[in-house]
């Protein structure tokens, strides 16, 4: 009985959030929503696990436990979520459509959510897909389908091709490519937001840079003030800006920007090519988040896939257009079929061909940048200088952004011997001169910041950042 009357509860409610949906005002409406001030109090509401009555469990993959939840029966259906950063709640109440044909799993990822804050050796995108595998094994599933939202899309695609074995079919909601394609990252996010919008959520930035609110006041207000616009299609419900602020972007300090830089490095260019698993790519018409031919180039590398773009939909697809969304989802999961064991072997040759160079890259970058932290600059320079003839321990990409790390702490000392070694290493690259620029600047030596950026400039005329700050350092000479 109790179980009927859940189910009626959360039927309700899916469908109340339906009709909702059809009447809420859209991106299209161009209304400008502008509050009078600034809210400090959020309103507490439960999470919806609680009100869905979720049962929950931590699950312990050795060296951390993660939070996760199983409802329905049949096929199992993970679903990764987006961020980085991001936490399961976001696919509560829709996923509960799926529980009619599938085992549908939530987790959060290891230093999100509910999930332990535990680093390990360093949060990376390679230990993300090993804590999904881990998971799997716990919770004794032979194989199943991967379904990946934004970010967890990357992570999605990510595990398919490591872990291929172990995966019936794969789901791409609004996701990440996974590609170093220029075309991809003309983000139109600020289209549908008005300038009097932009003006409020600046505002709203300010006060949280002096520190005058906290994160969660930051992610209600300037949802209310349009920010919503960015990657919905529907303006969210006050409960969905509430919980949206309390449950959906939990994570451990510096976790976005960690995971960001690993996943972002991946180049999956023809991963896909003669991928045997069968896969679903689902695409928003107003998904603004990247620029308008990301869908046609993921489909590109996906040539494969069944291929669905959701007309009324932004990002979150699941909540936008629910119907036709779980309808193709379960269309999808029907027809399912088991690749053969050879073409999955023909494809891992593909994969290993493509990945396995950047994965030895990634690890030795790792060694180099242990090395300098345990055994001081000097020394890793010499390492460097001895074996660059034969192979280079660090990417540009990869040691400028080390070279950051130090940025960020304010050690410009150390951040401008780490730029040196990327100077030296990459001397045909405007870029390493541009950011050795940037830590002679703001260690106070412009005479050498000058002499960088201008070499910058010469390179790349269009270093536009570069002129900038060579105008900036001669006004102050």
């Amino acid at each position: 009985m109790k179980k009927t009357l859940s189910l009626i509860v959360i039927t309700i409610m899916i469908i109340s959030c339906q009709q909702k949906a059809e009447k809420r005002i859209s991106i299209l409406d161009r209304i400008v929503n502008i509050e009078d001030s600034i809210y400090y109090k959020i309103d507490s509401l439960p999470m919806l696990c609680d009100e869905l009555n979720m049962k929950k469990q931590w699950i312990d993959i050795d060296d951390c436990k993660l939070y996760c939840e199983v409802e329905g029966e049949g096929i199992p259906l993970v679903l990764i979520n987006g961020g980085p950063g991001g936490t399961h709640h976001c696919f509560h109440p829709w996923f509960k459509k799926a529980e009619k044909f599938c085992k549908v799993i939530y987790y959060d990822q290891r230093g999100c959510g509910q999930s332990d804050f535990e680093k390990g050796d360093g949060y990376t995108f390679r230990q993300a897909i090993d804590d999904l595998d881990k998971l799997r094994q716990k919770l004794d599933i032979n194989k199943w389908i991967v379904c990946g939202y934004s970010y967890g899309g990357a992570l999605a695609q990510y595990y398919t091709s490591v872990y291929s074995e172990n995966v019936l079919g794969m789901v791409l909601i609004g996701s990440a490519t996974l590609l170093q394609d220029d075309e991809i990252y003309g983000s139109r996010e600020q289209t549908y937001i008005s300038k009097e919008e932009k003006a409020k959520i600046n505002e709203i930035y300010k006060l949280y840079r002096s520190k005058k609110i906290n994160l969660l006041q930051l992610l209600y207000n300037k949802e209310l003030n349009g920010d919503w616009k960015r990657q919905s299609f529907y303006k969210p419900t006050p409960d969905e800006v509430i919980r949206g602020a309390l449950y959906e972007w939990v994570n451990d300090d510096n976790f976005n920007r960690i995971m960001g830089e690993s996943y972002r490095r991946y180049d999956f260019k023809g991963v896909f090519d003669k991928c045997p698993i069968p896969t679903l790519v689902c695409e928003g018409k107003y998904d603004l988040t990247w620029a308008e031919k990301k869908a046609g180039i993921l489909k590109n590398n996906h040539p494969n896939a069944q291929f669905k773009t959701f007309e009324m939909a932004g990002h979150t697809i699941f909540s936008e257009e629910t119907e036709l969304f779980f309808s193709t989802l379960k269309k999808f999961v029907k027809n399912l079929k088991d690749p053969q064991a050879e073409q999955l072997r023909t494809w891992q040759t593909d994969v290993k061909r493509i990945l396995d160079p950047q994965e030895k890259l990634f690890f030795n970058e790792a060694k180099f940048f242990k090395m300098i932290e345990q055994q001081g600059i000097d020394k890793a320079a010499k390492h460097y200088h001895k074996v660059k003839g034969d192979e280079l321990p660090f990417s540009e990409q990869g040691l400028n952004s080390y070279g950051y790390t130090y940025m960020r702490k304010k050690d410009f000392a150390m951040a401008i011997e780490v730029f040196k070694l990327n100077v030296d290493a990459f001397p045909d690259s405007w870029n390493v001169y541009d950011s050795l620029g940037e830590a002679y600047m703001k260690s106070g030596n412009k005479k050498l910041a000058i002499k960088c950026y201008k070499k910058s400039v010469e390179m790349n005329p269009d270093n536009e950042n570069g002129k900038k700050m060579l105008a900036k350092l001669k006004e102050g000479s």
